[in-house]
């Protein structure tokens, strides 16, 4: 079985991808507000005692979606890093008990890389963050809810801060980018926007500019991958659940179009 279910898969640019904000239909009783407020506390000072990074941020929220006129539209309400934590990360068990209507939901973004040479770039999670350390990766990060950033395309511009952040790549660095669908871990009932992004610079330069990133703390080794070798590096390499279901949407979609 796969560790990740497709909610939905198909080829949408910027002007294909709708983020539409609703009302937030997630009410949790007091036993799990009680869950999740106390684990955050013991995770606060676990993270101090090991130096990782931990912020309660706000993220957008799965709210729903639908397809129409090769419109993906995607509805999103809020949530923060502690209820996402609290529920996926730490309870995913509360899906079974009060159904997935009960947890977080909060929606990440990560995208297939692919330079101008035909490589793909890689990363592998360091360990400074949170889960799936060890594990090779994508360039990727939560849908976080940023001032100045709202409207449509909101997707795109929360990836390209991410791509930015983590990669040093710029908008002007981009030849394309388009979403390919929405994918689930089926462990963890976490959500994702999946996307592929091909880039103006060769693979060299990408990692290059990986290694100097603001935040290449995330990642401890990067990876660079030739199209024609990419099943051989999946066959012989662990990787998160969403990199895996990136791919399987890339192969999908992307070869062909």
């Amino acid at each position: 079985m796969k560790s990740f279910e497709v909610l939905t898969s198909g080829y949408f640019p910027i002007h294909r991808l709708k983020i539409t904000p609703v009302e937030r239909t997630l009410v949790y009783d007091k036993k799990v507000e009680t869950l999740i407020d106390s684990h955050w506390e013991e995770e606060m000072i676990k993270a101090q005692q090991k130096n990782k990074l931990l912020f309660n941020g706000p993220i957008y929220r799965l709210e729903g979606h639908t397809i129409k006129n090769d419109i993906l539209e995607v509805f999103v309400s809020n949530t923060n890093f502690k209820e996402l934590m609290g529920t996926h990360f730490f309870y995913p068990e509360l899906a079974e008990k009060y159904c997935t209507s009960a947890l977080s939901n909060a929606i990440a973004l990560s995208t297939f890389l692919q330079s101008s040479d035909e490589h793909f770039i890689f990363v592998k999670r360091s360990e400074n963050i949170y889960f799936g350390e060890g594990l090779w990766h994508l360039i990727a990060g939560q849908f976080s809810i940023e001032p100045g950033i709202e409207g449509d395309d909101s997707a795109f511009r929360v990836l390209e801060k991410e791509l930015h952040e983590e990669a040093g790549i710029s908008v002007d660095h981009i030849e394309q980018c388009v979403c390919l669908g929405l994918i689930k871990s089926r462990y963890y009932h976490k959500p994702e926007l999946v996307f592929y992004t091909q880039v103006i610079p060769t693979s060299e330069e990408v990692a290059g500019m990986i290694e100097t990133a603001h935040d290449d703390f995330e990642h401890e080794e990067v990876a660079v991958v030739h199209a024609n070798d990419l099943d051989t590096f999946f066959q012989q390499n662990k990787f998160t659940s969403i990199a895996q279901g990136n791919y399987y949407l890339y192969k999908q979609v992307m070869q062909h179009e």
